[in-house]
């Protein structure tokens, strides 16, 4: 009788009472709950110090320009300790700013009016901010600091080259300069180790050794003067805070918050000045040093954390040793430093709404678990706790992902796979030995140093899930989506007329319909995909010599060895392994699937002719529906046929071998990658009818997923067609979605039946894979009804999001893809 009772209890919880190992302070649960329920506010204070600064420095080298903005910024932005914190400090003055584009949307000042009356997203900007803005700070960036003289700088422009008109050349050179990309993880290990203040001793002490009558080394003193500068004010900031805390403290009646402010003004003294000595300081200073690099560079992405279980351990180990902290102390220290990245605004386009953070993470990636440098797993106590933490929080950001191998802990497996249960889109799954087979297939690229087994064991991977190595890669500063894959087959059925943005003529490539074989289309495809590689190598090098002259980094370049021993910044090549920048494509699976059925149909069986073809993809099929019948039914990629996952597998395969041929201008190499983002949507809908069978304007696949309802063959099928692809040569990782009906999980066992299935995915060497386990009627409630679901989170592609704050065409692109039964 007891034991049923039991039964019985057990079968009434929620599934997040059956996963919970730990149960979240209320403190956790008032931070998640201010988080759903903020208002976005602009305030001015950054905008405002930048133009001052940037106006005072004029003529002086960049920079030096660049070190006295950021000290201007860490020592006037206003800064405060906010009810119920343990750590401090944010991206900006308020939790809930939203900065605005100022300089990269020079149109902004048309329509300041609507950003805090709109139904998307509003801003609230006060009447005299946008004041401020019309009249002082947006002519700035239009006059002495405008981003369009910048870029039209003739030392760094290259004729347009033939197949593009001028305006098309600009359109695509200058909007490489618009944003600077990030992408790396900074050396935390140091800072824990060194502090900010030996930081700049390593700085000072180069500076010695620079011999000021060798010109070029003269040259390197601007930088290294910057680097000691940014550390020391960076060294200021938790000082700042501290005596904030012990003022806040003073007139404090709550005696438990009173000793919470003396305890933060105490570890704030310290730290990250100087070397962390607790857990307490080591979390709180790698928290602040993560918010200065986007004191520094605002308009950035995917700076990543890293492997925070693995260099925050030694702390947590010796603190619990000596009794300095308890594990559910230490539990709530690492929820209160989950909570924070979702926090992180940036408006790309306000006129539109689209937050790159309201709605979205920016990719501020984690990863737990994974090998040590001698191979044994590198799973500790921490790890375990940083997914439960997880489990607490339930928010965008961080990007968490499970470091996947041979030998990792199933019980550590297990709790990942409680995680990805509850529906928020964590965690990733990323395949630990593909990633290093990965990092080692760079080394054959050349360089100067190597990249050997123990470094590529200790990586990470950053920002959607791509490998890097950990405080040494200088991440990349510009990227572009030059390669709308199926675009290219337009622009080869149609002799260069679609496929390309307007402007654009690619090599001609000879009439289709005079095609013998298979291997002439194939060799079309692969020709203008190598000039769609050498205008995007053109494009994306102005972006970098445009980026490395105007938007040098200081505090960024010194967390990545070997910039201060160059005494050089990261865009100019003062990084130890320069890959990048990534070259992405979308549409894989939609171009390998209509060369599977041209193949089939046109070459082999011969029902169909290429301009039959052409013809009904021009009609976008209208008046052609036997034609297109016979094209779905066409084995497609995801159901491990062979005969159809042999295409896929090439497009990928000519994509990454033509990919890293080009070298960027920091004397490395190109690497390719395959993370869509949500762009598949907005590339669908510039693309026409494919011979896949698929019609004109729908998205195109959401990742190295099956293409829209065409796996119908169950989750292993899938898995297997995916593992045909040979991930480590795509240098960048890729990402793989998945979605699972949550009725899967209704038993425990549900939870080891996914961890064989991640099993399945390391042995069939899959670089990376991402669940959404939410049902779509869940989905369409959402839909009708965004108010009662502001905490739904989707895994979009390579970041989680907001469902309700989508944009309705990725969230309906979201609820198409395929879900994998519970049979």
């Amino acid at each position: 009788m007891v034991q049923s009772v039991e039964k019985a209890a057990e079968k009434s919880k929620t599934l997040l009472e059956r996963v919970l190992t730990v149960q979240p302070t209320q403190r956790i649960e008032r931070h998640r709950q201010r988080y759903f329920n903020r208002k976005l506010v602009y305030t001015i204070d950054r905008d405002r110090i930048e133009v001052r600064v940037m106006k005072e420095t004029e003529g002086e080298p960049m920079v030096t320009r660049k070190a006295k903005l950021f000290t201007a910024i860490v020592r006037e932005l206003p800064i405060d300790i906010f009810p119920d914190e343990l750590l401090v400090g944010w991206y900006d003055p308020i939790p809930n700013n939203c900065p605005l584009p100022v300089k990269s949307d020079l149109t902004l000042e048309d329509y300041l009016d609507e950003i805090s009356n709109r139904e998307r997203n509003p801003i609230f900007i006060s009447e005299e901010q946008k004041r401020e803005l019309r009249e002082e700070i947006i002519p700035y960036w239009k006059g002495q600091g405008n981003w369009e003289r910048l870029r039209l700088s003739p030392s760094h422009y290259e004729p347009a080259p033939p197949g593009f008109t001028p305006e098309a050349w600009y359109s695509v050179s200058t909007s490489m300069a618009r944003f600077h990309v990030g992408h790396f993880i900074p050396n935390n290990e140091k800072l824990l180790k060194k502090g900010f203040l030996g930081i700049k001793k390593d700085a000072e002490e180069r500076l010695g050794r620079i011999d000021r009558n060798n010109p070029e080394e003269a040259k390197k003193i601007p930088f290294l003067e910057g680097v000691i500068m940014a550390m020391e004010v960076a060294a200021e900031i938790g000082i700042r805070f501290a005596d904030r805390a012990r003022q806040l403290a003073k007139s404090e009646k709550n005696t438990e918050r009173k000793e919470e402010l003396l305890k933060i003004a105490e570890v704030c003294e310290w730290v990250p000045a100087n070397p962390a000595r607790t857990f307490y300081e080591a979390i709180q200073s790698i928290w602040l040093a993560q918010i200065l690099h986007y004191w520094e560079m605002r308009e950035t992405a995917s700076i990543s954390p890293g492997r925070i279980d693995q260099y925050l351990y030694p702390y947590y180990e010796a603190d619990i040793r000596e009794g300095r902290i308890t594990k559910n102390e230490a539990q709530e220290l690492i929820d209160c430093f989950l909570l924070r990245p979702s926090w992180f605004l940036y408006s790309l386009n306000s006129k539109k709404g689209y937050l790159l953070t309201d709605t979205s993470g920016i990719a501020q990636h984690v990863d737990v678990g994974g090998l040590r440098a001698d191979g044994t797993d590198a799973t500790n106590e921490l790890s375990y706790m940083i997914l439960e933490g997880m489990i607490h929080t339930r928010l965008v950001e961080p990007d968490v992902g499970l470091l996947v191998h041979s030998k990792t802990p199933e019980d550590l497996l297990i709790k990942a796979c409680q995680l990805c249960a509850l529906g928020t889109g964590h965690p990733e799954f990323i395949n630990n030995d593909n990633l290093v087979l990965n990092l080692l297939g760079r080394s054959t690229l050349g360089g100067d140093s190597p990249i050997t087994l123990e470094i590529a064991r200790r990586s990470s991977a950053m920002g959607c899930n791509e490998p890097t190595l950990v405080g040494t890669d200088s991440g990349y500063c510009t990227s572009v989506y030059i390669q709308l894959l199926p675009g290219v087959l337009e622009s080869v059925l149609t002799q260069g007329n679609k496929g390309w943005p307007e402007g654009v003529t690619p090599p001609q490539t000879g009439d289709p319909r005079d095609f013998k074989s298979f291997e002439e289309l194939l060799e079309a495809i692969r020709r203008q995909l190598v000039w769609g590689f050498e205008m995007e190598t053109i494009s994306t090098n102005i972006g970098e010599r445009l980026i490395a002259e105007f938007d040098p980094t200081l505090y960024q370049s010194a967390f990545i060895e070997d910039c201060i021993e160059k005494g050089i910044c990261r865009e100019e090549g003062g990084a130890r392994y320069n890959f990048g920048p990534f070259v992405s494509c979308v549409g894989v699976t939609d171009l390998g699937d209509s060369l599977t059925a041209i193949k089939k149909l046109v070459f082999e069986e011969k029902k169909i002719t290429i301009d039959q073809l052409c013809k009904a993809l021009e009609k976008n099929f209208e008046g052609y529906d036997d034609l297109r019948q016979m094209l779905l039914k066409v084995p497609k990629f995801g159901n491990d046929n062979d005969y159809a996952d042999e295409q896929t597998a090439w497009v990928m395969r000519t994509f990454s071998q033509e990919a890293i041929k080009h070298k960027n201008t920091r004397g490395g190499h190109k690497i390719p990658v395959h993370i869509p983002l949500s762009s598949y949507v907005r590339a669908g809908a510039a693309v026409g009818a494919l011979p896949s069978g698929r019609l004109a304007e729908e998205p195109l696949a959401d990742s190295l997923a099956p293409t829209r309802g065409s796996d119908i063959s169950g989750p292993t099928a899938v898995f297997k067609s995916v593992g045909k692809i040979d991930h480590a040569e795509v240098f960048a990782g890729i990402s793989f979605n998945m979605r699972l009906d949550p009725l899967i999980f209704k038993e425990d066992y549900g939870f080891k039946r996914m961890a064989d299935l991640i099993r399945t995915f390391v042995d069939l060497k899959i670089h990376h894979v991402q669940f959404n386990v939410i049902s779509s009627d869940t989905l369409l409630a959402a839909q009708k009804e965004p108010d009662k679901h502001r905490d739904l989170m989707v895994r979009v592609a390579g970041y989680v999001a907001r469902f309700v704050e989508l944009p309705t065409p990725v969230q309906d692109s979201i609820i198409a893809r395929t879900v994998h039964g519970s049979r």
